[in-house]
């Protein structure tokens, strides 16, 4: 029995770490899973109510915002270390219209982050991407639909610097 404690432990341990890994990442095809963010073991995704993701994020930002040129109210940006997220007002509620990420603190859902090549970049997401001056990945991988929501990686030297998550509302 002393030497099934250390498995059953091990066994605890795996299924704890399961449990709290708030879902696997994405893979295979650049597809809507990828289009989001993780927090504190959440995923939060663009074109969701922004509460969630702010609380998670915290009070410590800069705040700005202006009268929307698309919709009726606001829309805000919410200015972090690291992470900005900008919202746009939809039926009652600020909605996640674009996560830039600027500190490799914050991953994207596959775990690209500032500061890797875009070689490892392009092992994660594969290679249907574009270059329209960032590697630019969207579901159907049109670089003339400027309506598809994206995820970017601006670069310089062939190393990411900033990554935009993005969802255009127009």
């Amino acid at each position: 029995m002393k030497r099934m404690l250390p498995i059953i432990a091990a066994i605890m341990l795996c299924l704890l770490f399961a449990a709290c890994g708030g879902g696997a990442a994405p893979s295979g095809a650049f597809s809507e899973k990828d289009l989001g963010i993780g927090v504190g073991g959440n995923t939060y995704y663009l074109r969701e109510d922004s509460v969630p993701l702010l609380e998670a994020l915290g009070t410590d930002c800069e705040y700005s915002a202006q009268v929307s040129c698309v919709y009726d109210g606001e829309d805000k940006t919410f200015a972090y270390d690291g992470i900005t997220v900008e919202t746009v007002p939809v039926e009652g509620k600020d909605v996640i219209e674009n996560i830039t990420l600027t500190d490799a603190a914050y991953p994207t859902l596959r775990g690209a982050k500032v500061g890797d090549t875009l070689d490892s970049v392009k092992a994660l997401y594969g290679d249907a991407y574009f270059d329209d001056g960032y590697l630019t990945y969207t579901i159907d991988n049109d670089a003339s639909d400027i309506h598809a929501e994206r995820i970017q990686f601006e670069y310089a030297n062939g190393v990411v610097t900033r990554i935009y998550i993005y969802s255009p509302s127009y």
